[in-house]
């Protein structure tokens, strides 16, 4: 019986559906505190928030009462439910934009990029005026972030016990980086303790906010886009809005923690011996941000002036060196910003945050691995006969951990010029083609040439905006789930092809010996 969709007790055993509709579930409780907002704010879209709403919540009712997960632990199938998962929850959140009008039917398209984008982190949009959009949506539109941030799929394993089969491996193959690490020996209670450090970070940056001026409706919403490091405002003119330093400085604290190891920060507050693992990656996260800070400070100088540059140099470095995408300046203008300069932006896009945070990009530990794995190699060449080990502050890195990280980052590259071919060859500009590749798949949000942080994904060609969706994709489910359901669909295909064939070879056994 296949272990992806098979009969079971008049349900099919199917952990996609299963996890999908779970996932579904709780993007429509996001809908309904949403819809709140909106009747309390009055501005609109109460209505739109709470069809669509009832739409998901009743279709994701239906998944999980007519789908069992499996009881089989399987890697393949854990990776296509949380990719299954990612895409049910997509379509579901472009369903609000739709029915409020704030996107036209017509255009479905730009309410799905709103949505992957918002999900994924990444932070692109297609609304040109988010001022003019009511508080209720955009409320919506900064949730699905912090949803996407921490993920859907822990939160339905740290709730729902149903999911308790193959939980661990629906973490790993969900939160960012190589690997999952347990808070707990029981999963959901690793899961839930995610949560709780995810509300309570979520928690301290609003108030620091508050403190630092916004307003609590803003507040809110981007201690929603900071924590999860995606970069939504509720304002067209992003970050620039404000115009407060306090408002800045509050933002860059939190993005940095945020793009930092969450089991880091949970072993830190607990004070177990573990904290001492991640310690190698973190010197090596915060040298990247500070040293492309610096980096950025000289290579403006002949630009701005030392306040204007310093100030932008911190915020950028940590706004796209922790791929939220926050904005302040038009560092594409070359009045204000030099074209070296933007170059390391783009490094930092490409890099992004530490393993195990709600940011994107390769992921620093990956740098050091292959650092690390490039320098052996060196020294292998001069003496080939001598055993070299790997190793990353007090820990070995595995032969299998090394070819790992090196055949993600062959698979990362190679989309990422494959996704820029495509968008050149769509109508972008090169510049903008390939920069916005970088970008989508390191889920930055803003990128270079005419798709900076002041302009829209409307700057894209329609025709090559499907793309980026892709890559958004392949970027926040870190490549191998995404390619894997697609391999377990057709193996679940092929399984399904040879079960029918086998029944229909046994009914006709079995009427040649009646007759």
């Amino acid at each position: 019986m296949n272990a992806g969709v098979a009969l079971f007790g008049g349900r099919i055993e199917s952990t996609p559906v299963r996890v999908s509709g779970a996932a579904l579930v709780f993007v429509a409780t996001g809908m309904v505190i949403s819809a709140g907002v909106a009747f309390f704010d009055g501005g609109g879209g109460t209505l739109a928030l709470l069809v669509a709403a009832a739409v998901t919540a009743g279709v994701g009712s239906t998944m999980m009462a007519s789908a069992k997960a499996s009881e089989r632990p399987d890697s393949p199938l854990a990776f296509a439910s949380v990719a299954w998962a990612w895409l049910a929850v997509s379509v579901a959140g472009a369903l609000p934009f739709l029915f409020s009008g704030v996107i036209g039917w017509r255009r479905f398209d730009d309410a799905l990029f709103e949505s992957i984008s918002g999900f994924t982190c990444t932070g692109a949009t297609i609304l040109d005026d988010i001022d003019g959009v009511s508080h209720g949506i955009l409320f919506f539109r900064s949730m699905i972030q912090w949803f996407g941030g921490m993920g859907l799929i822990v939160l339905a394993v740290g709730v729902l016990p149903a999911l308790k089969v193959g939980g661990l491996e629906l973490i790993a193959n969900e939160a960012p980086g190589p690997t999952a690490d347990r808070f707990t020996p029981r999963i959901a209670a690793t899961a839930r303790r995610l949560w709780l450090l995810y509300g309570g970070l979520t928690l301290a940056v609003a108030v620091g906010l508050l403190i630092a001026g916004m307003s609590l409706f803003d507040a809110v919403a981007h201690a929603f886009t900071t924590v999860a490091t995606g970069g939504y405002s509720t304002h067209s003119a992003s970050i620039a809005y404000f115009d407060s330093l306090a408002i800045e400085l509050v933002l860059i604290v939190g993005m940095i923690i945020c793009a930092a190891n969450f089991s880091l920060h949970w072993h830190t507050i607990m004070r177990t011996r573990s904290m001492l693992r991640g310690y190698s990656e973190l010197r090596w996260y915060l040298g990247m941000l500070g040293g492309a800070a610096i980096a950025l400070v000289i290579l403006n100088a002949p630009k701005l002036s030392l306040g204007a540059n310093v100030r932008e140099a911190i915020f950028y470095a940590a706004s796209l060196g922790t791929t939220t995408g926050y904005g302040t300046t038009d560092y594409t203008h070359e009045t204000f910003w030099t074209p070296s300069a933007q170059m390391v932006l783009l490094v930092l896009m490409l890099v992004g945050g530490m393993t195990g945070s709600t940011a994107g990009g390769m992921k620093v530990l990956r740098l050091q691995v292959i650092a690390r794995y490039a320098v052996r190699e060196v020294i292998r060449a001069r003496h080939p006969r001598a055993v070299l080990s790997m190793r990353i502050g007090d820990m070995t890195v595995a032969e299998e951990v090394a070819a790992r990280a090196l055949g993600f980052v062959l698979l990362y590259l190679g989309l990422i010029v494959v996704g820029g071919m495509m968008m050149t060859a769509l109508g972008a500009d090169l510049e903008t083609g390939f920069s916005g590749a970088v970008s989508a798949i390191g889920n930055a949000g803003p990128a270079l040439g005419e798709a900076g942080p002041t302009a829209t994904a409307l700057e894209f060609p329609r025709q090559a905006r499907p793309v980026l969706m892709a890559l958004m994709l392949f970027g926040r489910l870190e490549v191998f789930p995404t390619m894997l359901m697609f391999v377990a669909a057709m193996r679940a295909g092929t399984r399904a092809h040879y079960g029918r064939l086998a029944v229909h070879r046994g009914s006709r056994r079995m009427h040649r010996r009646l007759s």
